[in-house]
């Protein structure tokens, strides 16, 4: 066999001639023997992985084995003040359309303003609140000053009903609750879950139960649902001060309880007083309606009654796990 001038030395295993391999190519990416100088494509090496785009980035050549090319889009246009301003506003006009929308919603059912009122409230209303719901039985004055549409603001009228209170005493009663079963070696997050629910559920029942009294009863009143949670829900504040007491001296729970109960029953009975019996009724709005008869006057103290006297076995049926023993 002769030998191609160009390739003076054949393959000894085979006598074939070496193949025409350009200079600047590799020669193992070319055939031998028969097929000299055909190019192999089973021997290109494999592609750099960053060739190859990633899913979710756009694609484009990667430049000198660079992976963090990959992602300058991004980082640039998060470093560009400009275009960071602009997804700003862009997040805040939705956050306000968002908001707009759920208080329109949310006005369908429950007027906003209406709740505003009950968490109208400083820190001497607070302060002065407090003092009452513990020590009421010197407080002279219990009528509440309207306006012309509805009551004066909490912040300014120490016998309006308010809601700040009791959702602060709910919680800090939850609180009290956690320290008390942690000192009793019972605390776990599930009894305290159990605890919140639990009273909620009561709290809620508490105030369906006595608005569906008064429409079985068929008793007008000016009270609203808002109002009956806000007085029922004053008895946290009391409940606290029974769990407190049974820290400092376990033995003195139940006479601290029987304290706050008369205590949060007398407050109850004389704040609703004017807005439940018939006689305090007139005196304060000048009606004088034909429902306020004899027999409309002995439902109304059989409300009033009711509604005061619940207020104990509550207090009790809430705090009696919670007490030291």
């Amino acid at each position: 066999m002769q030998q191609d001038p160009g390739n003076p030395m054949p393959y000894p295993q085979f006598g074939y001639p070496q193949p025409n391999v350009p200079a600047h190519s590799d020669p193992s990416m070319y055939m031998a023997g028969p097929q000299a100088g055909i190019y192999n494509p089973a021997a290109q090496a494999p592609l750099s992985p960053n060739y190859y785009p990633q899913q979710g980035t756009p694609f484009m050549p990667v430049g000198g084995g660079n992976e963090q090319n990959n992602f300058s889009m991004p980082t640039q246009f998060l470093q560009n003040p400009v275009m960071a301003n602009m997804a700003m506003q862009y997040g805040h006009s939705l956050m306000g359309q968002g908001k707009e929308v759920l208080d329109r919603e949310l006005n369908k059912y429950v007027s906003t303003s209406r709740i505003k009122y009950y968490f109208a409230v400083d820190t001497a209303y607070v302060a002065k609140k407090l003092a009452l719901l513990v020590f009421p039985f010197t407080h002279r004055d219990w009528s509440v000053k309207y306006n012309p549409d509805e009551p004066v603001q909490p912040r300014y009228e120490l016998n309006a009903p308010d809601l700040y209170i009791p959702a602060m005493a709910f919680v800090t009663y939850l609180l009290i609750g956690g320290v008390s079963l942690g000192i009793q070696e019972r605390f776990s997050p599930e009894g305290l879950g159990i605890q919140a629910s639990t009273a909620l559920i009561w709290a809620l029942l508490e105030v369906f139960v006595i608005w569906v009294t008064l429409y079985l009863m068929n008793i007008q009143t000016k009270l609203t649902s808002f109002d009956i949670l806000a007085f029922c829900s004053y008895k946290y504040v009391g409940m606290i001060v029974a769990v407190v007491v049974s820290f400092i001296m376990p033995s003195a729970y139940h006479l601290a309880l029987m304290y706050v109960s008369a205590a949060t029953m007398f407050f109850l009975i004389r704040s609703l007083k004017i807005q439940v019996l018939p006689e305090s009724s007139r005196d304060a709005y000048g009606e004088n309606n034909a429902s306020f008869s004899g027999e409309g006057s002995k439902r109304r103290n059989y409300l009033l009654v009711f509604m005061g006297g619940l207020q104990p076995l509550m207090m009790w049926w809430l705090t009696r796990q919670l007490a030291r023993p």
